[in-house]
C-alpha cells in the first residue's frame, strides 16, 4: 500500500478534494515524516504545527460542506526561508534577521494558501541565497537523503530535501542562478524555474529582484505538481512592474501525455554540454545527453546542430545581483559582520567597492548573454543541457571543486549551465536524469521566454519514458 508520504501533492489533494482522505491525515502524515527524518536532514527550520493542524481542520470542514477548497486542497507545504508567509520568521537564512516576523505573504504563498495549501513551515536556505550548497550560522548543514555526506544543494535546498525525502509533497523555491535547478538535479527531482516576471513578488517584504534574475517556482516530485503549483501561484502585482499576465492553464497540457506530445513533435532542439566555456563530468554528459536522446525520440523533435558561444556570466551575473543586497540588506549587515557568513560578509564588504565601470560591464554582458541566446533559439525551440556539471557535492559546501580533474570555483562547479538563463529570463527545467556514483544528475530544458509550457511539455513525455523515484531511498 502506497503511504500518504509518497503520493505527489496533486494526488493527494484531489483526493481530499474528492472526500477519500483528509488534510488532517495529510499534515499528520507530515509531521511523523518531519520527526522521523529532519533531525538527519535539517531540512526543516520552523514548524507551526498547531497552524497547520487549524488549518487542515479548516479545509475539512470545507470539503463536508461540498465545497471545494482549491488546486492544493489541504496539501501541507513547505515555505524556502528566503520567502514570507505571514507570521512566521522572517530570517532571510541569517543571525541579523533571526528576530523579524513576516508581516504578509509573498504572492507566491499567499496563491498556495488561495488553492487550499496548509502553509505548515519552513525550510532551510543559504544566507540571502548566495551560494549552491545550504549551511548556514544560523542553522547549520542541510544533508541530501540520498547521501548525508552530500548537500542537496541551493538555494532551494531544504525545500528539495523535504521533498526528497517526503516531508513535505511540495515546496515553494526560488531561482536567481539555478537555485532550484541545481537542487533537483542533486536531489532527483523536477525542478522548473519559469518566465522572469511569471511569479510576481510585490510589496516592501518581497521586493522585485532589481538585478533582473529571480523567479519564485515549484520544488516538486512530479510534472504536473509543478504545472499546477505555476498555475495557482502565476500573475500580475502592481508593485512588480516585471511581471506578467497569468498564462493559460499548463496542468491540461501535461496531465495527457498525448497532448504534450503533440505540443512538441516536429520542433527543433539543440544539445551542448558546454555552452562554449564549460565542462562537464563525462558520467554526467553521458547520463544526461542518453536523456536528451530518449526526450528527441519519444517526442518527435528534431536536432539541429548550432554553434555555441555563450559569454561567461561568472562576474557580471555577480555584480546584477549586488542590487538586492545593497538596497535591502547592506545597511543592517554594516552594522553586523562578524554575524554573517563567509560568502555573505564577502559581498557586504565588497559593496562599497563596487565603481559605475563595472556596473557598466556587467550590462553589457547580459547583453552579449541575450544576444548569444538569441542567435540559439532563432534556429531552435529547445535547448538540452546538463543541469550541473557534477554530482552534488560535499554538504559543508566548497567554494573550488574538480571537473574530470581541473579545478573549478563554485560558478562553474554548479551553476554555468543554469546562471546564464537567469539573465536572459528564459524557463528552464531539470528533469532526473539517472545516478552517477549513486547521486541523480539532471538534464535542462530551456525555451524561449514566455513558452513554459514547452519545458513542461518536455518534461511530461520524459515521465512517460523514462520515470524516476518520487523520493530518495530511506
Amino acid at each position: 500500500m502506497t503511504e500518504l508520504w509518497e503520493r505527489d501533492a496533486w494526488d493527494v489533494a484531489d483526493a481530499v478534494r474528492r472526500g477519500e482522505i483528509t488534510s488532517k491525515e495529510l499534515v499528520e502524515s507530515s509531521l511523523t515524516r518531519i520527526a522521523l527524518r529532519n533531525d538527519e536532514l535539517n531540512a526543516v527550520c520552523y514548524l507551526d504545527a498547531d497552524g497547520a493542524r487549524a488549518r487542515a481542520a479548516e479545509i475539512d470542514a470545507m470539503v463536508a460542506r461540498g465545497e471545494d477548497p482549491g488546486a492544493f486542497a489541504g496539501v501541507p507545504v513547505g515555505v524556502k526561508e528566503l520567502a514570507q508567509a505571514k507570521g512566521f520568521p522572517d530570517t532571510h537564512a541569517s543571525v541579523v534577521y533571526r528576530d523579524d516576523i513576516a508581516p504578509a505573504d509573498c504572492p507566491e504563498v499567499e496563491g498556495l494558501r488561495n488553492a487550499g495549501a496548509v502553509i505548515a513551515g519552513l525550510t532551510t536556505a543559504p544566507e540571502f541565497g548566495i551560494p549552491s550548497y545550504t549551511a548556514t550560522p544560523l542553522h547549520g548543514i542541510t544533508r541530501n537523503p540520498w547521501n548525508l555526506e552530500r548537500t542537496p544543494g541551493g538555494s532551494s535546498g531544504g525545500s528539495a530535501a523535504s521533498v526528497a525525502a517526503g516531508l513535505f509533497a511540495a515546496c515553494t523555491g526560488s531561482d536567481g542562478g539555478g537555485s532550484i535547478r541545481i537542487p533537483a538535479a542533486y536531489s532527483g527531482l523536477p525542478g522548473m524555474k519559469p518566465t522572469f516576471g511569471r511569479i510576481a513578488h510585490g510589496g516592501m517584504h518581497d521586493p522585485f529582484d532589481t538585478g533582473l534574475t529571480s523567479v519564485g517556482g515549484p520544488m516538486v516530485r512530479s510534472v504536473r505538481d509543478a504545472a499546477r503549483y505555476l498555475d495557482v501561484t502565476s500573475g500580475p502585482r502592481v508593485a512588480d512592474p516585471t511581471s506578467l499576465p497569468k498564462p493559460a492553464p499548463y496542468e491540461p497540457i501535461v496531465a495527457d501525455v498525448d497532448r504534450a506530445r503533440d505540443l512538441l513533435r516536429g520542433r527543433r532542439v539543440a544539445w551542448t554540454s558546454t555552452l562554449g566555456y564549460a565542462e562537464t563530468d563525462h558520467d554526467v554528459e553521458a547520463s544526461t545527453r542518453a536523456l536528451a536522446e530518449a526526450l528527441i525520440e519519444a517526442a518527435g523533435l528534431a536536432l539541429v546542430d548550432v554553434p555555441m558561444a555563450f559569454p561567461k556570466p561568472g562576474r557580471a551575473w555577480g555584480v546584477l545581483g549586488a542590487g538586492n543586497m545593497a538596497a535591502w540588506k547592506m545597511d543592517r549587515c554594516a552594522e553586523n559582520l562578524d554575524d554573517l557568513d563567509l560568502l555573505a560578509r564577502i559581498s557586504v564588504e565588497g559593496m562599497p567597492h563596487l565603481r559605475a565601470h563595472h556596473i557598466g560591464a556587467a550590462v553589457r554582458r547580459r547583453q552579449e548573454i541575450l544576444v548569444a541566446s538569441a542567435e540559439v533559439f532563432d534556429h531552435v525551440d529547445l535547448l538540452l543541457t546538463p543541469t550541473t556539471p557534477t554530482t552534488a557535492y560535499q554538504a559543508e559546501g566548497t567554494l573550488v571543486g574538480e571537473v574530470n580533474g581541473r579545478e573549478v570555483d563554485l560558478m562553474y562547479l554548479s551553476a554555468p549551465f543554469t546562471a546564464p538563463f537567469n539573465m536572459t529570463g528564459q524557463p528552464g527545467m531539470s528533469i532526473p536524469a539517472g545516478l552517477v556514483g549513486g547521486m541523480p544528475c539532471g538534464l535542462q530544458i530551456v525555451a524561449r521566454r514566455l513558452e513554459d509550457e514547452l519545458c513542461l511539455a518536455a518534461g511530461a513525455v520524459l515521465e512517460a519514458v523514462r520515470p524516476w523515484p518520487k523520493f530518495a531511498p530511506a
